[in-house]
């Protein structure tokens, strides 16, 4: 198949069907490559579909380290669907041609799970309507009375109202008559406003006007086994009581060789990463300074900071509980030990000129300033030719009277990126999950030596090492959680001295130099480990080396 039959245009998205479509002809192009496989079913039906990529000539995808990638776990969110399916296009098309990448697909794997919520991304891009995760009503299945999101002048877009009220918080700005700011706690005189979500009023009572809490209200990112608690807004029934994260959750326990594992959102412009709902204190140290330094390459490659999901979310709710409990990376890091990451893509703000504070490390779409919003509008004239926000128009609501609908285009601008800035958001975090690859851990044999003691005895000598920068286990959290150590094998000769199956503690890599280990020979003796075993045998034998995390090596030995 060639590759204008696996065209991926970065700057649009995808419907499910279509995307499936790529995903195949990705799959059939590239058939050494690449296997697409579904991991389950969601809510609706559809299909969950993972894409591995690794050189299958040069071993299984389960024999190597490897690195998981997904987005679109939030319905809107769907610019992290987009950076997945960038990268599958690029490490696909560039292997054979770029050093980098070939060298990474011969050694490393990736499992890549573009899209985790394809019910809820599905009616976020083929309707007007938005929603936190997946279609499934919950926790009722009852519409609440209020005001409900609905495209009230037809144009397929839900934007805001905004009706005269003496009493309203909002004025125009003098300054540009689309931006809305709030009305001066000292301000008696003027025309002021009411701002709410375009819609309609399912009680037909005018006053006071309330939204209506909607029926979507599962988030699926807060519905996992770590910190997840039933007071949780969004959390679920159970943990995992959502098909889609509980087929995430059984992917992510059968392949022990996950170390990393980068997840996409929107937006923020930042680099999140484990612990989520406790500081950095509770944490291993090593994690910590590992987590530091990933984090400033991130930094380089994206240009947004990195940050622990429990600094980037201060909030508490009224029984002292962080908003961020029952979180993805908190389980997958926590339980699990693989170093996690969410990355919450586009970067309006820093895009409008407007500088990041110290407290604005999660750079949320909320209520900005007068000069903020200028510089917004400003950014919208110049780059998106006036066409992100849409003027204020009147409009004769059929309950409300005289109404003006109009405000930013937010799934097109303000949750997701425009299209002529997707490509450059691809690329950007494409290249962090590169350097992220380079950083998992590898075993190998450093040296392998056969000694004959005659009668067909021989001491076999195996010199094991970690040449990857993360521990052969991933991490310290993996300590604390028991990992299974490296095991060493001999096949085709009886072993005498030992067990049948040699146990090696595992070998700490080169972020060793990170923890004050940097004194000649150090760094070499954590990172090095000779096994000898005594066999009796001849003929070809095979010498088998298993690190979970760090693959599995095997080299043939000569017995006489």
């Amino acid at each position: 198949m060639s590759q204008e039959q696996t065209a991926f245009d970065a700057s649009r998205f995808y419907t499910f069907d279509d995307m499936t479509s790529l995903l195949e002809s990705y799959a059939s192009a590239y058939p050494k490559l690449a296997s697409m496989e579904s991991i389950g079913k969601s809510f609706e039906g559809r299909d969950l579909w993972v894409v591995t990529i690794t050189n299958q000539d040069t071993g299984s995808a389960d024999s190597k380290p490897a690195m998981y990638i997904d987005g679109n776990i939030h319905a809107g969110e769907v610019t992290g669907c987009n950076v997945c399916l960038y990268t599958i296009d690029y490490l696909l098309k560039n292997y054979g041609d770029d050093e980098q990448t070939t060298r990474l697909l011969d050694n490393t794997t990736f499992y890549i799970l573009p899209r985790v919520q394809p019910d809820g991304a599905e009616k976020y891009l083929t309707t007007p309507y938005t929603l936190r995760s997946s279609v499934r009503p919950w926790p009722t299945e009852e519409e609440d009375q209020g005001l409900y999101e609905e495209d009230v002048d037809g144009n397929g877009l839900i934007l805001q109202m905004r009706v005269e009220d003496p009493n309203g918080e909002w004025k125009v700005s003098d300054k540009d008559p689309r931006l809305m700011i709030k009305r001066e706690p000292d301000e008696t005189t003027g025309t002021f406003y009411r701002i709410y979500v375009e819609g309609m009023l399912r009680d037909q009572q005018h006053e006071p006007v309330k939204l209506a809490d909607t029926i979507y209200g599962i988030d699926q990112n807060r519905n996992w086994p770590a910190n997840w608690t039933p007071a949780q807004k969004g959390g679920g029934a159970y943990p995992l009581s959502e098909p889609e994260t509980a087929a995430v959750a059984q992917f992510v326990e059968a392949h022990q060789n996950i170390s990393i594992l980068q997840n996409y959102h929107t937006t923020g412009g930042v680099i999140l990463r484990a612990p989520c709902a406790e500081s950095d204190q509770s944490i291993p140290n090593a994690d910590v300074e590992i987590y530091k330094k990933m984090g400033e390459v991130g930094e380089k490659h994206t240009g947004y900071p990195c940050t622990p999901v429990y600094d980037a979310f201060p909030m508490t709710d009224d029984h002292g509980r962080r908003s961020t409990s029952g979180g993805f990376i908190e389980w997958t890091y926590a339980h699990k030990g693989i170093l996690s990451f969410a990355t919450e893509l586009w970067d309006i703000k820093t895009r409008a000129g407007i500088e990041r504070s110290d407290n604005d490390t999660m750079r949320v779409v909320r209520e900005e300033s007068e000069d903020d919003g200028l510089k917004l509008l400003e950014w919208n004239d110049r780059e998106l030719n006036e066409q992100g926000f849409v003027p204020w128009t009147e409009f004769d609501h059929p309950q409300l009277g005289k109404v003006e609908i109009g405000g930013w285009k937010t799934k097109e601008v303000r949750q997701n990126a425009p299209p002529q800035f997707l490509p450059d958001e691809c690329q950007r975090n494409l290249h962090f999950t590169l350097s992220q690859a380079e950083m998992l851990p590898k075993l190998g044999f450093k040296s392998l030596d056969v000694e004959a003691l005659g009668q067909d005895l021989y001491i076999i000598r195996a010199t094991l090492e970690n040449t990857g920068f993360l521990p052969s286990n991933g991490s310290a959290q993996s300590t604390k959680l028991g990992t299974d150590p490296i095991s060493v094998e001999v096949d085709g000769a009886d072993v005498l001295i030992g067990r049948p199956k040699v146990e090696v503690s595992h070998l700490q890599g080169r972020s060793a130099i990170l923890f004050g280990r940097a004194q000649p020979g150090r760094v070499r003796a954590e990172n090095e480990r000779l096994v000898e075993v005594l066999v009796r045998g001849t003929g070809e034998a095979k010498i088998t080396a298993n690190a979970g995390r760090a693959g599995t090596v095997s080299a043939p030995i000569k017995l006489g």
